[in-house]
């Protein structure tokens, strides 16, 4: 006979106890916190600038003004030449165009030959092939008894467990302060520093001469 399974009802699974060992490190005298600081620029190292004891002695000489000429060019110099043909000079003669002359085609006799009478491949006509016989053997599987067919059942919804819901052992104390309503407001913008500049030119300032296009 055949056994079906028991029916059996679910059941959590058995959790060990939760153990907490005592700790034996605990901070010694107050907890000094960070100190509220408020922001300020660094300070920034004054500039040094060094004396320089290197100075041009004498004129300066600037480049001259040039004007734009076309470069010389060199001579050409042709070398005589000391190889002469001598003679005649023969050309090439004037000739008509003519088909070339092909050799003649030469057979040579062949000393192979057939004996006897040539069998040519007989005609034949289509027709299908010849199939084998199908033998079918016999079977010596033969069920014994009755059959026994899948009974007839209605569907169902299968059982759902039912929900458990544990106790919630954490809960919030004091009163719970909510995220105050602000409105939008723009930033506020540091104020634009601008700093004396103390690189100044000196002596007079010498423009670009004008020059006149011309061609290259």
């Amino acid at each position: 006979d055949f056994h079906k399974r028991p029916d059996q009802k679910w059941a959590p699974g058995e959790r060990a106890n939760i153990v907490r060992r005592d700790d034996n490190l605990h901070p010694e005298g107050e907890f000094q916190k960070r100190p509220d600081g408020t922001w300020a620029p660094g300070e920034r190292a004054s500039v040094v600038k060094r004396d320089d004891n290197l100075r041009p002695e004498g004129e300066f000489h600037k480049r001259p003004d040039q004007t734009w000429a076309p470069g010389e060019r060199a001579n050409i110099v042709r070398r005589d030449d000391n190889l002469h043909p001598e003679g005649e000079f023969q050309k090439r003669p004037d000739g008509t165009w003519a088909p070339g002359e092909r050799a003649n085609v030469i057979k040579r006799d062949d000393n192979l030959r057939p004996e006897g009478d040539f069998h040519k491949r007989p005609d034949q006509t289509w027709a299908p092939g010849e199939r084998a016989n199908i033998v079918r053997r016999d079977d010596n599987l033969h069920p014994e008894g009755e059959f026994q067919k899948r009974p007839d059942g209605k569907w169902s919804p299968g059982e759902r467990a039912n929900v458990i819901k544990r106790d919630d052992n954490l809960r919030p104390e004091g009163e719970f302060h909510k995220r105050p309503d602000q409105t939008w407001a723009p930033g506020e913008r540091a104020n634009i520093v601008r700093r004396d500049d103390n690189l100044q030119p000196e002596g007079e300032f010498t423009k670009r001469p004008d020059g006149q296009w011309a061609p290259g």
